[in-house]
């Protein structure tokens, strides 16, 4: 069974607002992965403090948006403000109200925590018979955040979170040997990003990935679901520029290659990115005006035969998807 895991926090000062600023920032970078807990002693307090510094995250997040002319940066961010509209903010339980994202309770309510319940934040000093009821239901890989400090949760079987960014450390290692089966370097990548060569490294990259695209996405899923259970991390600018340009890759090996499709690694990308797939392939390449046929032709002059066929396909199913569509907008109509 996978472990839990325990944070201990401090707040840069006292009082409810201090500590749901605390709280929400915390909360952002986790809000994907499943329902929230809060404990506190004033749940009206703390829900109207935690959600207006939910909305001024949210503002930011438009404002970056509006910063941009990148347009997957723009989906990912409309993606994100739309979430973060949408959270469901509640002091009810979780059998009053089961469709909550966000639970404000005392430590009098824990007897039903929500169901995968990822994110338990303790605010004030808990009994031990309340401890147990939150370590029985925290889900498995979920995290107890600790603002108060009185509790040894190892004694309670949970993790430090120490752990799991170590766990991230193992995942990235794991990683680079599976590139560097095929030559791929994500820190020479990094390096070239801003280099007149770098588009076509990049490609060159993704041609050799998408002949082994199942194989790369097994890791890569696995590297990218440490980073998610361990947020918030702290790395250095330059591995965290590396670890974009694996998921990146993952992206358009995904999009490019035949299965569902899934949004998990447009949530996670951080960088602007010209030529980024996303759902279906668009007319032109951005930002250089060049027609996909054009596009796929220059790549099989190249030899990068896997990409080309990638996007052939990719244009092939864009295609029929718009032939279904004009088909079903006609039979609402029948003569």
């Amino acid at each position: 069974m996978a472990a839990s895991y325990y944070e201990r926090r401090i707040s840069a000062a006292r009082g409810s607002d201090s500590i749901a600023a605390d709280v929400m920032r915390h909360l952002h970078s986790r809000q994907h992965l499943g329902t929230t807990v809060v404990v506190c002693e004033q749940p009206t307090v703390m829900l109207s403090a935690c959600r207006k510094q939910w909305l001024k995250l949210a503002r930011n997040v438009q404002k970056q948006r509006a910063s941009t002319l990148n347009a997957d940066k723009i989906l990912k961010y409309t993606h994100t403000i739309t979430r973060m509209q949408h959270m469901r903010f509640t002091m009810k339980t979780p059998l009053q109200n089961p469709e909550a994202d966000i639970y404000f309770l005392t430590p009098e309510q824990l007897e039903q925590l929500p169901p995968g319940c990822m994110n338990i934040y303790v605010i004030p000093r808990l009994l031990p018979e309340q401890v147990v009821l939150l370590v029985n239901q925290l889900a498995p890989e979920g995290l107890i955040i600790d603002y108060e400090h009185g509790i040894e949760w190892p004694s309670y079987g949970l993790k430090p979170k120490k752990v799991m960014e170590h766990n991230v450390a193992t995942e990235w290692e794991h990683m680079l040997e599976f590139l560097d089966l095929y030559d791929i370097h994500p820190k020479d990548l990094y390096r070239t990003k801003n280099s007149p060569g770098h588009i076509d490294a990049m490609d060159e990259a993704l041609d050799e990935l998408l002949a082994i695209g199942r194989s790369f996405l097994q890791v890569a899923d696995s590297f990218q679901h440490a980073v998610e259970i361990a947020r918030p991390l702290r790395t250095s600018k330059e591995l965290r520029e590396q670890y974009d340009v694996v998921v990146l890759l993952a992206h358009r090996v995904q999009a490019l290659s035949p299965g569902t499709f899934t949004q998990r690694f447009l949530e996670t990308y951080n960088e602007d990115d010209t030529f980024y797939l996303y759902e279906r392939v668009r007319d032109y390449v951005f930002g250089s005006g060049e027609s996909l046929s054009s596009a796929i032709m220059r790549h099989r002059l190249a030899g990068r035969t896997h990409l080309a066929e990638g996007l052939l396909r990719a244009t092939f199913l864009r295609a029929h998807t718009a032939q279904m569509g004009r088909s079903l907008r006609w039979s609402k109509y029948p003569t």
